[in-house]
């Protein structure tokens, strides 16, 4: 097989599926994983897809920016907010992830709610610090300035601190084997330290993020209370997680 058919199947099953395994690549292509990790890599230098350790991401599953991700699938998050709002109540302590999808849900909360918003994002306690009743406390720490959200060993030592009644968990990746998983460590372990923090954990996940896997474990699937998704989901898809006991929203 030539170089040029070899990558063009590539393209195509990251279109599918959105990654690629070099192992399963070597043996359906039938080359080596040298000749299939020398592809990804040239394939990465002209901006077709993300080399990760082991395969490849498509290019639509790269890291955004927060302004790239507050427009991205902006009704599937509008979608998921409408029905997460539903499980904020008066009197409850509140830990909110940097998700765009939180600050969509922040944007409805209703003005007669009164409660306590941790939150280590920048937008989202700009926005909640319009509404009338709601008490916010921004975690603070040093700033990621893409992400718009505070990182670092204060952000970990507050987190460490709070007991919140329930967490609005914005998701990059949902497994039922793997659980969810971060792309980047740092906001792993913030998010994992805000799970251990929470009394019921709510992931914001869209349906693209559903089955999907990335480099850095955050928590077991089991640690998850209820998933909120848009209707665009697979409903097979979420059987697994409901037969955990999981909620699906």
């Amino acid at each position: 097989m030539l170089k040029l058919e070899r990558h063009q199947l590539i393209l195509q099953k990251l279109k599918t599926h959105r990654k690629v395994h070099s192992t399963i690549l070597s043996v359906e292509l039938q080359v080596s994983e040298d000749t299939i990790r020398r592809d990804l890599k040239e394939l990465e230098a002209q901006h077709l897809l993300h080399k990760v350790h082991g395969g490849a991401l498509s290019i639509e599953n790269k890291i955004l920016s927060y302004n790239e991700r507050s427009v991205s699938d902006l009704d599937k998050k509008k979608q998921i907010a409408k029905k997460a709002v539903k499980l904020i109540h008066d009197g409850q302590v509140i830990i909110m992830t940097g998700s765009s999808t939180n600050l969509e849900l922040a944007k409805l909360i209703p003005a007669n709610i009164n409660s306590t918003i941790f939150t280590y994002s920048l937008p989202i306690a700009l926005q909640l610090s319009h509404h009338p009743t709601i008490e916010v406390i921004f975690i603070g720490g040093k700033l990621n300035k893409s992400a718009q959200v505070t990182i670092g060993i204060d952000v970990m030592n507050s987190i460490s601190k709070l007991r919140a009644d329930i967490c609005f968990m914005g998701t990059d990746a949902l497994n039922i084997e793997r659980g969810m998983t971060e792309s980047d460590w740092e906001v792993a372990h913030i998010k994992k330290g805000m799970i251990e923090s929470s009394d019921y954990v709510v992931s914001m996940c869209i349906s693209t993020k559903i089955m999907e896997a990335r480099r850095y474990a955050v928590v077991p699937i089991n640690d998850i209370d209820v998933i909120v998704t848009d209707d665009k989901t697979d409903e097979s898809l979420l059987i697994p997680f409901k037969e955990r006991g999981i909620v699906v929203m």
